[in-house]
């Protein structure tokens, strides 16, 4: 992604903040200590949901709760890739397409854990990171630091869902992110090279 220096990016730097800030926030509101777990049931009372008890009403928990995070160090690693990876998207193709492509996947990689893992609770921004590091991966060079910075962002949410997770395959959230993020990241590209053309 060429280094556009009359776009100034601060969207995705705010979006990781906003991320430690709710943690910070929840914490305080649940009365606990800064790095101690956030248990998913405590957390539905912020946004977090069920799927088995999910009501088409309730469809604002699908954005509420990306900034929601039952472990600390998962948290800043979403914040860290939201900040990295996010920016490059936001210098590429503007804040609009970061909270799109981000928000978008995130929830719709959230309905598929509610519709196909009912028993589960959705919370994090993985699914959201994962939306953005597919759509730099067609769109940036292969020598930036986007680039790299993308594929370690997959790699480690792979390696979280197959080993630590104990799944042994993808989450389909981060799935359904992913392939959403992938597909943004071409129309990007696609309409990018008409626009040159033009």
């Amino acid at each position: 992604m060429e280094n556009r220096e009359n776009r100034k990016a601060w969207l995705a730097c705010a979006w990781a903040v906003s991320l430690i800030v709710v943690w910070g926030t929840v914490a305080v509101a649940l009365k606990q200590p800064l790095l101690a777990t956030q248990p998913s049931k405590d957390l539905m009372a912020f946004g977090a949901a069920r799927g088995a008890d999910f009501k088409v009403t309730e469809a604002w928990r699908l954005v509420v709760s990306q900034w929601l995070h039952v472990k600390f160090p998962h948290m800043l690693l979403n914040a860290a890739i939201i900040a990295v990876v996010g920016r490059a998207v936001e210098v590429r193709a503007g804040p609009i397409v970061l909270m799109a492509t981000g928000v978008i996947g995130g929830a719709l990689g959230q309905l598929a854990v509610l519709w196909l893992q009912p028993q589960d609770v959705i919370s994090g921004a993985s699914q959201a990171a994962f939306a953005l590091c597919a759509f730099v991966l067609p769109n940036a060079r292969i020598k930036s630091f986007a680039w790299p910075a993308a594929v370690v962002g997959i790699v480690i949410g792979l390696a979280l869902d197959s080993v630590v997770g104990g799944h042994l395959q993808l989450k389909p959230g981060h799935l359904v992110g992913g392939l959403f993020g992938l597909a943004a990241g071409f129309t990007y590209k696609i309409a990018a090279a008409r626009q040159t053309v033009d």
